[in-house]
Parts: structure tokens; sequence; C-alpha cells
């Protein structure tokens, strides 16, 4: 009955909009072929229109003899009259609606604020319209995502391009870097094995004198792919990746990709992981499942012993090995303890983790504990949700004090102040410790240096290994 009710109601009102009784508003329309005047009710345009309803409380609204008129250039007259019979009656009439008309209409509707309307749109440019959204989606791909609105038309897109890029890039003309870029950078791209698959498929046949042997690339058919394949490289959905994701597609590809951007991408990739939450399952990672820090804490702090603060190692490519001496929740939080068992050693890192927080502190010493020295190879650092601070220490900056454990820095960590099991961090205040629950020292050693024959033989054995739709070519040092 109540929907009965509302067809009426519908009715009535179109019979206002059709007969124009009573208005007192006009709506100059016009664009580069027409201009039209369309008669309407400030009262229902107020009720219906969020765009009228300020507009015609403000000064913008103007008035000759005994009606308000308004002017709009944005929108064709076409467009408008569809337009304002939904606005009467709630209803969008698609009869003759097609292609780049239908788009419009969409765009419209969204600056106007007709939300309700904006989700049927969508729905018919997908379904009723797709052969002409596909055709045209690249022509327009960059305003459908810089509207927040578009959300049904965006994730459309994205889930198809994401799924089957064989359908979406389905001829040369369809796929070039910059539209590939283009659809990168507005977010529009989802990058997984399908996907990457298909542009290192679509760089290599660029190039006719390459064979599908890899083995027989060489030097400079390989360079040549490089080049191709730089501009093709979606860095904002990489940068997006979960860090599983991005080393399976893209570590093996890291020699063809440009150093600098690559190495912020990785940067980028370690400190997402460096929460203490975060937990990587993965052969190269099984020495840390089941301790504070992970393969990528590892990582980042390999790289800055070796201050290599902006070219990070690839985590199989650590040159240490990370060996535990001490575990709290293990072996106690006595800095009696930390400093009979660690008292001797050379080249250890101390990790402490919060237990009000995910957060991690922690410091490198590549001295013993036994006496205060003064170093610029030490560093103190913390770990958090995309947070890998790092803090390098120069005059005392390793200190024995009693009643400690160990001590970075003046101010810098300071561990089990007076016995507590606490920190304190960055501060001269023991008001401002911190509890934490756990904390590990680890003991670092130089892992054997391969041998020529050895490093030889591995290098010959990668040179085999064929690229698939997903590699680029298989890992190499680098």
């Amino acid at each position: 009955m109540s929907y009965h009710l509302l067809a009426k109601l519908s009715r009535d009102l179109n019979k206002i909009f059709e007969t124009k009784a009573y208005y007192d508003v006009i709506i100059r329309v016009e664009d580069k072929k027409e201009i039209k005047e369309f008669q309407a009710h400030s009262l229902i345009l107020r009720a219906r229109v969020p765009y009228f309803h300020q507009y015609l409380q403000s000064d913008q609204a103007k008035q000759e003899y005994d009606k308000i008129v308004i002017t709009n250039h944005t929108i064709s007259p076409a467009i408008f009259e569809i337009i304002l019979k939904y606005i009467y009656t709630g209803r969008l009439d698609f009869l003759n609606c097609v292609g780049k008309q239908a788009l419009d209409l969409l765009f419209a509707a969204d600056d106007l604020g007709l939300e309700e309307a904006l989700g049927q749109i969508q729905e018919y440019l997908i379904y009723q319209q797709k052969d002409w959204m596909n055709q045209n989606f690249y022509l327009y791909h960059k305003s459908i995502y810089n509207r927040k609105s578009f959300s049904t038309l965006q994730n459309h897109f994205t889930t198809r391009i994401s799924t089957n890029p064989l359908e979406v890039f389905e001829s040369p003309e369809s796929f070039n870097p910059i539209i590939l870029s283009s659809l990168d950078e507005v977010g529009c791209l989802k990058l997984n094995e399908s996907t990457w698959g298909f542009i290192v498929n679509w760089a290599k046949l660029q190039i006719p004198t390459l064979t599908n042997q890899v083995t027989k690339w060489n030097k400079n058919d390989w360079e040549e792919f490089k080049q191709t394949l730089s501009p093709c490289i979606p860095w904002k959905s990489i940068m997006n990746l979960n860090w599983n994701d991005f080393y399976d597609l893209l570590i093996s590809c890291e020699p063809f990709l440009p150093t600098e951007k690559f190495n912020q991408v990785l940067l980028h990739q370690l400190k997402k992981e460096c929460s203490s939450t975060s937990v990587i399952r993965s052969p190269i990672s099984f020495q840390f499942n089941e301790t504070i820090i992970n393969i990528c804490h590892a990582t980042l702090v390999s790289s800055w012993i070796d201050k290599r603060d902006t070219k990070p190692y690839l985590p199989a490519d650590i040159p240490y090995e990370f060996r535990l001496v001490i575990r709290g929740r293990r072996d106690g939080f006595s800095p009696d303890l930390f400093h009979l068992k660690c008292g001797n050693l050379q080249k250890t890192v101390v990790v402490f983790k919060s237990n009000k927080s995910t957060a991690i502190y922690g410091g490198y010493n590549p001295l013993d504990w036994k006496f205060d020295h003064t170093t610029s190879d030490s560093f103190i650092f913390n770990f958090d949700f995309d947070t890998a601070d790092l803090t390098r220490l120069d005059r005392f900056a390793i200190q024995r004090r009693a009643g400690y454990g160990p001590c970075f820095g003046a101010e810098g960590l300071l561990a089990f102040p007076n016995g507590k099991r606490s920190i304190l961090w960055m501060s001269n205040d023991n008001s401002d410790s911190i509890p934490i629950i756990d904390y590990e020292v680890y003991q670092i050693f130089e892992k054997p240096k391969r041998s020529i024959n050895s490093t030889s033989s591995s290098s010959s054995s990668s040179s085999t290994n064929k690229p698939n739709n997903n590699n680029c070519y298989t890992h190499k040092k680098r």
C-alpha cells in the first residue's frame, strides 16, 4: 500500500513538472550548442537538491521581475531535463541517455548533490552501457577516480583490472605505459600475480629481437628489457602490496627495476612490517617466528649497522647472523644477569617490547658492555606501525651504570633503571619510564663469505632460470 501511495505522489508531482503551474524559478541552462530555460518551484528545489538549497539562500540568486533566475553553464539542457524530472518524480529516465550522455548525467547528479541517484546511474553505466564504458573508460578514468562518490564504478573497474587485465588491456591501443601510470596514480590498479605477469610479458613483446629462451638473452637484451619495463611499473600499487606479495612478485625483478625507486619501495615495505604484531611466515624468516623481531626488523638493523640507511639489504642478502643470547621471559630481567652474560660480548643488538603498545625499542653496540665507550657506530631505534626511527650516537654512546642493564647514551635508551622492569627512552626523567613485557639480546656474527667457486656456480645456476609470467628473473645478489 505504501508503494502505491508513493507512486501516485510521483505522478502528481510529475503533473506539476509538466504544467509548470505557479512556478517561481527560471533555470537558464546553456552549453555550446543551445540555451534552454526551465521553469521550477523553489520549494521543491530547496527540499530535494542540496545545491539549489544553498544557492537559493546565497547572494548568487538573481531576481527578474517576480522570478528567481539561476544560470548554469556546466550541464547540458538535455541532461538537465532528465535531472529536473527526477527532482520532481524520483525517477530517472534513461530512454535516450546513452554513452557519453549517461556519464555526463552521473557527473551532473554528483555536482548537484543527488546522492540517491548516483547509485542507480552507476549501475546503469556498468550493466546497460557496458560496451561503451569498456571502450571509453581510459578517456575518463581520471575524472571517475577523482570523485569519492563514484565508489561503485571505481570498485567495478578496479576489480576488473585486477582479476583480468587481459580483458581490459585487450589491444596495444588500450595498453601503454602512460595509461597504466595514470591508472596507478588514481588508485585504480591493484597489483597481483596476473596483472604483474601481464605487464612483464607486454614489456617482452615490445622487443621483437628477444627470444622466448631467456638463457639466450645477452647483456644488451636485458638492458633493453629493463628500459622497456621501467615506465610500466605501477609504483603506487607496489607500495600498497603486503610484504609477502611484494617479496614474491618484485624481489626477483629487483636488478631490472630503477635502483633508487626500488630502494624507496623496499624501505617502505620493510617499515610496514615493523610493528610487534607483525608475523611473517616464510622459509627466510623461520629464525624469527617466535621472537620479538621479525626478518624485516633484522634486515633494517643489518642495513643500519653497515650504514645503508637509504639502500637497505634484501632480506636474503643480510650479511649477519642473529644469535639469541638472552630472552627476558625465559631468563629474567635482572641487570646483573645481563652484564654476566653479555659483558664481554661485542656486536650486540638489544630489543625491548612494550607492554602498553605495539612499539619495539632497541639499540646496537659494536663494542663490549664492560666499560663506557665512545663510538659513532652505535645507534638506537624504535619500531611501530609504519615506523622505523633511527638515532645514531657518538659521545658516550655506551655507558655502564650501577643498577642498570644496557645503556645507550646519557638520554638515549636506558634499561632496567634501579632494577625495574622498564626502560627510559630519549628522556632524562625517570618518571617517563616505559614498562616492558619482554626483551632479547642478540650477538651479531658475519655470515661466512661464499667462495669464488660457489659464487660462480650459483651465478651460473641462476642464469639458467627462465622468467615466468610473474617474475622477471631468478633473484641475484645486488
